[in-house]
């Protein structure tokens, strides 16, 4: 299985065009026609075909095509750690974090690594939690920090805890239901919950998050951003789950109130989460640490 294969196939499917993934290569399209049959033959399986409509993938290609996209990261991280090795470290970490620990924690650890190891390029994204592992599971990603529900992690990834934070509950100021002290009451409210079509975790997660064993909410709203989820309920008759550090960051700027409930939320964790069993390069191991002593510090303070 040849890397050129795997970038040609890649292509194809983020393309889901022979042509545009041609153009995308600088490549023919019988090239590139001719190098996804050879990786087909290697595989033993057919991985794509043509249609009126383009290509579509086979049940075979919808199956390795997660698996494509992690061996070509995983190509990458070796010649990043080999170039690292040989040349001093260098390379490249991508990572994708939480809103709230992007405006707390974050910038005193980038400046930490960036002092250190200034020759690195760093790729951040700000995301949700399942956004994160999706992106994690197809290789996109080094390592992730976000809030975990303790207990709740899949058994595919490995979690290095940093500290806790409490779960808050928030609406905007002049919320119908704003004299609400009890979660049994704010039920039958519209909720805005992290998640989307295909890996919405709001409904799945939001009973063992909420202490009473209630049914999810019946009216729940996706959403992988939390600043979008910020601004809609600081102007609309919603209701938001969010951590404690965003109270004192967001919630005046937004119009948006902490609720106070008569419940204990559950405290969450926050984790550096990676796919186990995967190797960081030095410079992404580098980031760590760097992310580790900022986080005490922050505890600390």
């Amino acid at each position: 299985m040849k890397p050129n294969q795997l970038h040609a196939f890649v292509a194809v499917v983020e393309q889901m065009s022979i042509r545009a993934a041609a153009r995308m290569l600088g490549l023919s399209q019988p090239a590139v026609t001719k190098i996804v049959r050879e990786l087909e033959r290697e595989v033993g399986a057919p991985l794509v075909e043509r249609s009126v409509k383009g290509v579509r993938l086979t049940e075979y290609g919808e199956a390795f095509a997660p698996r494509a996209r992690l061996l070509l990261a995983d190509m990458r991280r070796a010649r990043d750690e080999i170039a690292q090795i040989r040349d001093g470290v260098k390379g490249t970490v991508s990572m994708a974090v939480s809103a709230s620990f992007a405006l707390t924690v974050l910038p005193v650890a980038f400046k930490d690594f960036h002092t250190r190891l200034p020759a690195v390029h760093v790729q951040f994204s700000e995301a949700v939690l399942p956004m994160m592992l999706s992106r994690l599971r197809e290789g996109y990603l080094d390592f992730a920090v976000a809030h975990v529900v303790p207990g709740t992690l899949d058994a595919e990834f490995e979690a290095l805890e940093l500290f806790p934070v409490q779960l808050v509950i928030g609406m905007r100021e002049r919320h119908p239901l704003r004299a609400s002290r009890s979660l049994r009451e704010l039920y039958t409210a519209e909720w805005i919950l992290p998640g989307d079509g295909d890996h919405f975790a709001g409904r799945d997660t939001i009973s063992p998050l909420l202490p009473l064993g209630l049914p999810p909410p019946a009216r729940v709203i996706q959403g992988q951003s939390v600043t979008v989820a910020l601004a809609l309920v600081g102007t609309m008759d919603l209701i938001g789950m969010f951590v404690e550090p965003l109270v004192r960051l967001a919630f005046k700027r937004h119009g948006i109130r902490r609720v106070e409930v008569e419940e204990p939320l559950p405290v969450l964790s926050v984790c550096v989460i990676r796919r186990r069993g995967q190797l960081l390069t030095p410079a992404a191991q580098h980031f760590v640490e760097c992310i580790q002593r900022a986080s005490l510090a922050a505890t600390n303070a």
